[in-house]
């Protein structure tokens, strides 16, 4: 046979090996693509998982392991042919992201503002309406419908995991309204408790999307967007007291509430407006989900907001008996300036929180508080009327101050569409101690003698110190069982 001449055998074997060994290079280029794409570092602002989400690793440096694979921009779940999408828009900032903060804000004014002035409403049940009851069972209809605001942002936490605020706003809204509709047309204890316990589950609703969808929207000015979202609690309790100072002296109870009805449902209007998610997916397993609790950190973080909250909620309802009873101040003045330190204790603190680490602020906040109680309020509450009105602005500067880091901390510790599971998993523990909470200071209160105005205060920075051990044990965990200042956690 002559040389080059092919018989039809080899032609057809030499295109086989050809078509063989162009499959294997496609093969291999592919391989290298999706390798190239597997290691390709992380972009800046993407954060690496660590044992606490508390401390941040910075992505620039080359040094730390990369992220295994980028998230995808969208999923298709076969059981359900729905579509996860995450939005790609940058964080931190955007007219759609602050327009976020600014319905949290109006949402956070008619609830939990209008929970600090709890003490004026008690104090007017009490000299009008429900004169025949005592200050202990009166407060008992503002511990009810504070513990409920609290205990139930646990399943609406959940709720907003799965289908965002769209579902929880408005039916909430809708039910705070009517309860205070209720309230105006209130003249008995049953009627009174009912109205105010069916306002504190819209409450709880109300301020879990508040809180939550800060997580969604921002990172690194995370702490500054809070502070801004939880000083519409202070900027609440100063408008309200206003309006209950004016309301109550000119004009009759239904009128007044019909008052504070329109007030309330303008806010909420805007809130419902304003609120939306950045985070969107179609609901997955199961709705109540309990692993947070696994979670030494979360557990012993849990703790420490029990003693802010019953802090807290007793000083809205202590403080103006607390003046009634030592014929100190005037009780709207004490709130309003409550109200006002409170407003500053929730956005200066807030601010640091980006610069220092929440953790770090929230320590050093209820170390200058518990001083505020031990030094000042201790020896002099009781017997200087300027040392009180100190007192009211501090007390409010440094429980205000927990609101805001509080949620700011518990962001820290789980995923950003982990956040309304994780808050509401808190605050139904912390329930339990704003239930008793105005009850337990007001029996330890009393009438005031055999020093029991200096009891209740000893009493309220025991409880302060128990929450401060815990914290400081929240972050020596996150950083793997060491101390050291300088670090921002």
């Amino acid at each position: 046979m002559a040389v080059g001449v092919h018989t039809p055998t080899q032609l057809t074997l030499h295109a086989v090996s050809q078509r063989n060994e162009a499959s294997a290079m496609d093969t291999a280029s592919e391989h290298k693509t999706a390798h190239e794409m597997t290691a390709t570092p992380p972009q800046r602002g993407i954060e690496l998982p660590t044992r606490c989400p508390a401390i941040h690793i910075d992505p620039a440096d080359q040094t730390r392991p990369t992220l295994p694979q980028a998230r995808p921009l969208s999923v298709e779940y076969p059981s359900t042919n729905q579509v996860h999408v995450i939005s790609t828009e940058p964080v931190d900032r955007g007219c759609r992201a602050w327009s976020v903060v600014v319905g949290s804000t109006a949402t956070m004014i008619p609830t939990f503002g209008l929970m600090t002035t709890v003490g004026i409403f008690q104090v007017y049940l009490k000299e009008n309406q429900l004169a025949d009851w005592s200050n202990t069972e009166i407060s008992w209809i503002i511990s009810v419908f504070g513990f409920l605001a609290v205990l139930l942002c646990g399943p609406f936490g959940a709720v907003f995991d799965k289908f965002g605020p769209r579902w929880l706003m408005t039916p909430a809204a809708t039910v705070y309204c009517a309860s205070f509709l209720g309230i105006a047309f209130s003249s008995r204890y049953w009627q009174f408790f009912l109205c105010f316990s069916t306002a504190g589950v819209g409450a709880a609703a109300l301020t879990t999307s508040a809180l939550a969808v800060i997580n969604h929207w921002f990172d690194k000015k995370k702490g500054l967007a809070m502070g801004i979202c939880t000083m519409g609690g202070g900027l609440g309790g100063v408008i309200f007291s206003v309006v209950l100072r004016f309301t109550t002296k000119h004009l009759d109870w239904t009128t007044a509430s019909l008052v504070h009805l329109a007030i309330i449902g303008a806010f909420l209007s805007l809130g419902c407006v304003l609120i939306k998610p950045k985070i969107r997916k179609p609901p997955q397993g199961k709705l109540w989900d309990f692993s947070c609790f696994r979670s030494w950190e979360f557990v012993l973080f849990t703790l420490s907001v029990c003693g802010f909250e019953l802090v807290l909620f007793v000083a809205w309802g202590l403080l103006p008996t607390y003046a009634n009873t030592v014929k100190l101040g005037d009780v709207f003045y004490l709130t309003l300036v409550f109200s006002v330190g409170s407003s500053l204790g929730r956005i200066i603190p807030g601010y640091f929180t980006d610069r220092i680490g929440p953790f770090n602020v929230t320590i050093v906040m209820t170390i200058l508080t518990e001083a505020t109680m031990l030094v000042l309020w201790l020896p002099f509450g009781d017997t200087s009327v300027s040392a009180l009105y100190a007192v009211a602005f501090l007390l409010g500067f440094g429980t205000g101050s927990f609101v805001s880091t509080a949620a700011t901390c518990l962001g820290r510790l789980c995923n950003a569409e982990d956040s309304g599971t994780y808050i509401g998993c808190c605050y139904a523990v912390v329930s339990l101690a704003t239930l008793v909470g105005n009850p337990a200071g007001q029996a330890v209160l009393g009438d005031g003698r055999n020093g029991r105005t200096r009891w209740t205060v000893v009493f309220l920075g025991l409880i302060l110190m128990v929450a401060l051990t815990s914290c400081c044990f929240v972050r020596w965990l996150c950083m793997n069982r060491t101390w050291k200042w300088s670090v921002k956690v």
